[in-house]
């Protein structure tokens, strides 16, 4: 289990050189609160100041999600930053949106698999949300959660095209995606190595976030940063990415209040 942050904070000064410092986000679950549906999930005016002071005092401000990058920004609205989207698959960074080359040969297989996903699974709570470059199956407004999941995957292994995909799991979700290696873990190395710092720190809340979390520690083994790995805890997540983190907060007013101290 990791360690409550507010116990530590005096060890974690070092967080507080913004121009040696690069600050890391998910976005929903971490600075939103979790909503019913995709579209109902916002970043509330009170945050959406304090990430606009830290993207003026910070050199590096990044946002870090499953939603598709150009929502991510719409979502945040603090245009300074660096926003990546399809956890890895796209970002906008200084204005300019790329995305990786490898997924569009992908791109109709998907939308396959869900289409052909929802006509097999007829049920008006299953939300299907096209991002673009993955598809992500919704099922948190199911009566009951679990099976409505198993019948999703169920459903996924009758398809031969489904093989020629990668599907992952989130908090009440299934998500279809293109097969590259690419995580956040690694797009966390990235924005890190480029940018030149000496610290970071990443906060998260699901199990993709896992990923960026260990690739911290890996980082701080190799000697090349300090850095601090934050999960926001919820009932929905497993115990192994629990423990992947450094510490925790009990939720998004917490971050709010660690934002708060960043820039004391």
């Amino acid at each position: 289990m990791p360690e409550y942050l507010f116990d530590f904070l005096d060890e974690l000064e070092y967080l507080k050189d913004p121009q040696r410092t690069a600050i890391i986000t998910d976005i929903d679950g971490t600075i939103s609160e979790i909503a019913p549906t995709p579209q109902e999930a916002h970043v509330d005016e009170e945050m959406r100041k304090i990430l606009r002071k830290i993207s003026e005092r910070y050199r590096v401000l990044a946002f870090i999600s499953g939603r598709p990058v150009h929502e991510a920004l719409r979502m945040v609205g603090v245009p300074e930053a660096i926003y990546v989207g399809n956890h890895g698959l796209e970002y906008i960074i200084n204005g300019r949106y790329e995305r990786l080359r490898e997924v569009d040969d992908y791109l109709p297989i998907i939308r396959k698999c869900a289409i052909e996903l929802k006509k097999k699974t007829p049920d008006e709570n299953i939300i299907f949300e096209d991002k673009g470059i993955c598809y992500s199956i919704h099922y948190r407004q199911c009566p009951d959660p679990k099976l409505t999941e198993e019948r999703i995957m169920d459903t996924l292994r009758e398809m031969p095209e489904s093989r020629r995909i990668r599907v992952d799991h989130g908090r009440m979700l299934v998500e279809l995606k293109p097969p590259v290696e690419y995580n956040k873990g690694l797009i966390v190395r990235k924005i890190i190595e480029e940018s030149d710092v000496s610290s970071a720190v990443y906060l998260g809340d699901d199990v993709t976030d896992a990923d960026a979390f260990r690739e911290l520690r890996k980082l701080e083994s190799e000697m090349m940063i300090k850095a601090a790995s934050v999960i926001v805890l919820s009932e929905e997540i497993p115990d192994e990415i629990k423990d992947s983190a450094s510490f925790y907060v009990s939720g998004v007013p917490e971050v709010l209040r660690f934002f708060r101290w960043l820039l004391k």
